[in-house]
């Protein structure tokens, strides 16, 4: 993680905290709003994501050993990094911000005492998941 992100997240994982403790708290519908709004970035960061994961195996470069060089530097910078700093890709760009952004909605939700019940249908969601596995 760049260490312009680790302190972003390192920030919003404070307010979080002193959410939960009552020291950062706000009006209702405001943090309603904000952590609404950050709900709606994760989401088209998701989307993003999922636009990112199919760069993995590109194709129709040709047959040259030059193209398939900008083939592979092109994969590796969508989602396989290079091999000096394996994460200097884009798809580890963006789970940074949506670890980021989900921090932030947790953090507006911690302020207005909602966090706990975005926890339990985040747990229901997942068990639901789990049984469907099975």
């Amino acid at each position: 993680m760049s260490d312009d992100a680790a302190a972003q997240l390192e920030t919003w994982r404070a307010l979080k905290e002193q959410g939960i403790n009552g020291q950062f708290t706000m009006d209702t519908e405001i943090g309603n709003a904000l952590s609404g709004r950050c709900e709606q970035l994760r989401l088209a960061l998701e989307d993003i994501r999922s636009d990112i994961v199919q760069l993995e195996f590109l194709s129709g470069y040709g047959g040259l050993p030059s193209a398939n060089d900008l083939r592979v530097k092109f994969q590796q910078k969508a989602v396989g990094g290079a091999p000096h700093h394996p994460d200097d890709n884009a798809l580890a760009r963006i789970d940074q911000h949506i670890e980021i952004v989900t921090t932030m909605r947790d953090a507006y939700l911690a302020a207005i005492g909602k966090l706990e019940v975005v926890d339990q249908e985040t747990g229901q969601s997942l068990a639901g998941q789990g049984e469907q596995l099975n």
